[in-house]
Order: C-alpha cells, then sequence, then structure tokens
C-alpha cells in the first residue's frame, strides 16, 4: 500500500511495489491523484512497471520522483526525475507544483 501524506505525496519503496503490486496499481489508478516518490535505494524496479506507474502520474498532471543511490543515478533516462535522498525528491515535487501553480 502506499502511503499518502497530508500534503498529497505518496511514498513506497520498490520492494513494496513488489509485494503487493495489485493494490498499489489499484491505488494509483483509483481517483485520488498524488504526486509519488517511489524508492529504489535497495533495488530497482523493473522498467516497464516504471514506465506503467509514471504515464498513470502524468495522465493525472502530477509528479513522479525515483529515489536510487548516487552510484545508480545514471541508470534511468534523462527524462526520468531521479534523486539521490529523500529531502531532494520532496523539494523536486514542491518545485514542480509551484510551476504548474504559474502556468509553465
Amino acid at each position: 500500500m502506499i502511503h499518502i501524506d497530508d500534503n498529497e505525496i505518496g511514498n513506497v519503496t520498490a520492494e513494496q511495489l513488489d509485494q503487493e503490486k495489485n493494490s498499489c496499481m489499484e491505488q494509483l489508478s483509483g481517483d485520488q491523484a498524488f504526486d509519488l516518490i517511489i524508492d529504489c535505494t535497495n533495488s530497482l524496479l523493473d522498467l516497464m512497471v516504471l514506465e506503467n506507474i509514471k504515464a498513470i502520474i502524468d495522465s493525472k498532471g502530477r509528479t513522479l520522483v525515483v529515489l536510487v543511490l548516487k552510484s545508480d543515478l545514471d541508470s534511468l533516462a534523462m527524462d526520468w526525475n531521479v534523486v539521490p535522498t529523500q529531502e531532494e525528491a520532496q523539494d523536486f515535487i514542491s518545485f514542480e507544483r509551484m510551476q504548474r501553480d504559474l502556468g509553465f
């Protein structure tokens, strides 16, 4: 299950997504829109799974950020929002929200 905080930011680990894939995908596909941080610092998800999740999040006009170890920052293509820390992920989402609010 994806934990969604009061700021409408969801947090989930790659391991949780693997173990609870169906319930997580149902939650993502539901009516509630939220930004999402996926923690892949312990294990990377299959690219096809990430692309599916990215498509859902993008369709709702929200932001997906993937946490990876610094040594893995180049493991995803340039069009992915990849950061090494939870704090940077939160900051990235805040910046994206400001841009959306300003119409960029």
